[in-house]
């Protein structure tokens, strides 16, 4: 007969948390993964065509990640969406590169085959991704703010009590953040100056 899956429970930290996978928990290990997915999956969909292919891609990035965090491999777990970030980067240049050698033997053999439609392409603009790259790039502290402020609307009061600061550092920190953000969208992505 089946159980029920044990609740997933999160440790204090990040760091605890790495500890833990690299030590063989792998409900630590799925909790860090489910808090990864949703990014995984937001940068697959602005750059692949299908449901399908944005589920292959999140799964690859999953896989490097777990193997990643068995070994101890994440040197700052305050950069881990950073982390995940680069896992996602290096897959979609992986993929691009399979890309172009596609492309060199369909110019090569394309005249024997029978082109298959693709679908249309998902909404992609520089802009979407340059933020993307810029909200990777900020601390998981900035990070959090951003997503109090912004996603669940919360106000000064509640983000300073919650990221256990006065109001008026946390007014600063995001005024400081959202600078920061401005300042980053202005110079290029980080894999054009690769």
């Amino acid at each position: 007969m089946a159980t029920a899956a044990a609740p997933l429970s999160a440790p204090s930290s990040l760091p605890e948390q790495l500890a833990r996978v690299a030590a063989g928990d792998r409900t630590a290990e799925a909790t860090l993964c489910a808090r990864f997915i949703p990014a995984a999956r937001l940068f697959a969909r602005r750059r692949l065509r299908t449901k399908d292919a944005v589920d292959e891609f999140v799964q690859d990035v999953l896989l490097v990640f777990v193997e990643a965090m068995r070994r101890g491999a994440v040197e700052d777990p305050e950069r881990l969406g950073g982390f995940v970030l680069g896992i996602c980067k290096n897959l979609a240049r992986d993929r691009a590169k399979q890309s172009e050698r596609r492309a060199q033997l369909w110019e090569q053999f394309g005249a024997d085959l029978v082109p298959l439609e693709a679908d249309a392409p998902m909404h992609n603009t520089d802009e979407t991704m340059r933020l993307e790259d810029c909200v990777s790039s900020l601390s998981l502290r900035s990070r959090t703010l951003l997503h109090l402020s912004y996603y669940e609307s919360k106000s000064h009061h509640e983000i300073a009590a919650e990221l256990e600061v006065s109001e008026a550092n946390a007014r600063v920190m995001r005024h400081r953040t959202i600078e920061a953000l401005r300042e980053c969208m202005k110079k290029p992505l980080v894999w054009e100056t690769a």
